[in-house]
């Protein structure tokens, strides 16, 4: 398998396309600020939840799914509270 990392710091389509991931890294913007990001399996917040992440405040918080997380349709993130930024790591099969 390949990965690459995807770097967000907005609302946005991190894949138009089913995709699979491998980790996730969120920080917030200030040591005195909380943040969270929603993941969704499409390409906007009316398609399923998948995860909301919560970090504490200061601290980046990472989440590793094992073996991957899939979705089937795409993936969708939204931002909340003072996001610095979230690494998505993507993962896809060698042809």
């Amino acid at each position: 398998m390949k990965f690459t990392w995807e770097r967000i710091t907005v609302s946005q389509v991190v894949s138009p396309n089913p995709t699979m991931i491998g980790s996730v890294i969120v920080s917030p913007n200030s040591d005195s600020k909380k943040t969270f990001i929603s993941m969704y399996d499409g390409e906007s917040i009316s398609d399923p939840e998948i995860v909301t992440i919560r970090t504490s405040s200061g601290v980046s918080e990472k989440v590793n799914f094992q073996p991957y997380l899939e979705t089937k349709r795409g993936l969708y993130v939204t931002a909340g509270g003072d996001l610095g930024e979230a690494l998505i790591q993507l993962l896809w099969k060698e042809e």
